[in-house]
């Protein structure tokens, strides 16, 4: 079963003693691990403080942001979308996000932009790289300024933003990792739901695999949902925030960026019981209560020719 509690726990000292070493190493306050054998959670357990301050241990269903595990789920969400047939993956995504651009005085919307597609988006092919540009994601106070928005920016202002910058590359042509190309699948499965991406999500992908506490997390401090983690920085590291509700210098990680304008590609608190729901609903392609063996297939294969590629044609290692 999935109850949260080790039956065995001395069977699995060696797996307390790996993730207590891992954290010492690294000055990690709390972590949580759950272990799954086919496709049954076998062991799950919290390590450290969930609270150092008020000195809360963590549990095994904890509640942690996940990050950038947020783009599993929404990939999942796309595909089920695609096998239902309300999308396809070579339908271009600006066809569905129609949102008016913000461009800068002087210059022109890409073109390029209208042939960016679903599966461009999903495998990271899009054409914006964060490396040779910067990732809008982490722009907020750029972006209000040149949309003319209230702080934080929300995705459709980051998207508006977007669609007057340039791309990096072709689309289709090389990979380079866009938490921005996520932020944009969020609002096409919106915009075909008709609902929020967060209800979507909950409703047709975690509630069917038995996962009910999963939300996309909250940025400021007070705000944290029941049972969520309390979030500790290397160096304790400050930043502006860019909440006007919360002015000045605020730890990093509740206030210096904006985690909700993140939801569909990091948005996201889970537990490690959660998170291992998750992958054993699709672990098994045949049997997988969320997407259909060739769905599987497809997510898992790599992206059309040239990317990845060497000049023979083969696969990258």
């Amino acid at each position: 079963g999935w109850s949260a509690e080790a039956e065995q726990p001395n069977a699995f000292a060696s797996f307390d003693h790996e993730v207590e070493q891992f954290m010492a190493a690294r000055n990690i306050p709390g972590g949580a691990l759950a272990v799954v054998k086919d496709r049954r959670l076998v062991y799950a357990r919290g390590y450290g403080w969930a609270d150092r301050q008020k000195q809360l241990p963590v549990k095994a269903d904890s509640l942690f942001r996940i990050a950038s595990i947020s783009k599993p789920i929404t990939a999942v969400s796309v595909l089920r979308l695609v096998e239902q047939g309300k999308l396809k993956l070579e339908d271009h995504a600006f066809d569905f996000v129609k949102l008016s651009p913000v461009i800068p005085s002087g210059k022109q919307a890409d073109p390029r932009l209208a042939r960016i597609t679903i599966r461009h988006l999903l495998d990271h092919t899009g054409g914006w790289d964060r490396d040779q540009s910067f990732d809008p994601m982490f722009r907020s106070k750029i972006i209000c300024a040149a949309v003319g928005s209230p702080p934080p920016a929300d995705p459709t202002a980051v998207i508006r933003y977007m669609l007057g910058q340039p791309l990096d590359f072709d689309p289709g042509a090389r990979y380079a990792y866009s938490n921005f190309g996520y932020c944009v699948l969020g609002r096409v499965i919106e915009k075909i739901t008709g609902q929020r991406y967060e209800t979507y999500v909950e409703e047709k992908i975690l509630a069917p695999i038995g996962v009910k506490r999963m939300r996309i997390g909250a940025t400021l401090d007070g705000q944290q949902a029941p049972g969520e983690v309390r979030y500790y920085s290397p160096e304790e590291a400050y930043g502006e925030s860019l909440f006007p509700e919360k002015p000045g210098r605020v730890p990093w990680p509740y206030g210096a960026f904006h985690l909700e304008a993140m939801d569909a590609h990091g948005g996201w608190i889970a537990s490690a019981v959660d998170l291992a729901r998750f992958a054993a609903a699709l672990d098994d392609p045949a049997h997988s209560p969320l997407l259909k063996a060739e769905t599987l297939r497809q997510m898992y294969e790599p992206p059309a020719p040239p990317v990845s590629r060497k000049p023979d044609g083969s696969l990258q290692d």
